[in-house]
């Protein structure tokens, strides 16, 4: 029955640890990119699956890599990422995914992700740009 209890620890450790990112972002966020509260999500990542066709901006990239979050670009098929050496990271249980992509690719990786018991704590869809953001863990 602790368990829950540790849950909760662990939610109100990582909402704490955002602010910072998410007070770090507010200014710097253009229109259009991805939001504040998004971002703050994306402190507790160990890898961040990013679609180089979406903005990010270079001072938030710059952020999270400080972080020790590795920024990969997702610019081919996801399930031949997974598989490559690049991709064994991906595949480890411990690692936290975070994802700025569309629709489709947030899908194969979100499936990928359930092999290793992985799923998804966030997930918000930027409509004004088409833009996803999800955390896997």
């Amino acid at each position: 029955m602790s368990k829950p209890r540790d849950e909760k620890a662990n939610r109100r450790q990582f909402l704490t640890g955002v602010g910072g990112v998410v007070a770090a972002t507010a200014a710097a966020t253009p229109a259009g990119a991805v939001s504040v509260e998004t971002l703050g999500a994306a402190q507790s990542a160990t890898v961040v699956l990013h679609d180089p066709k979406l903005p990010m901006p270079a001072d938030v990239a710059a952020r999270l890599t400080a972080n020790g979050a590795r920024i990969i670009a997702l610019d081919g098929d996801p399930v031949r990422l997974w598989r490559t050496e690049v991709g064994a990271v991906l595949r480890r249980s411990d690692t936290r995914l975070f994802g700025l992509t569309r629709w489709a690719d947030y899908l194969i990786v979100k499936g990928l992700a359930a092999e290793s018991r992985r799923h998804t704590r966030h997930e918000q869809l930027h409509p004004e740009t088409g833009q996803l953001t999800w955390l896997i863990a």
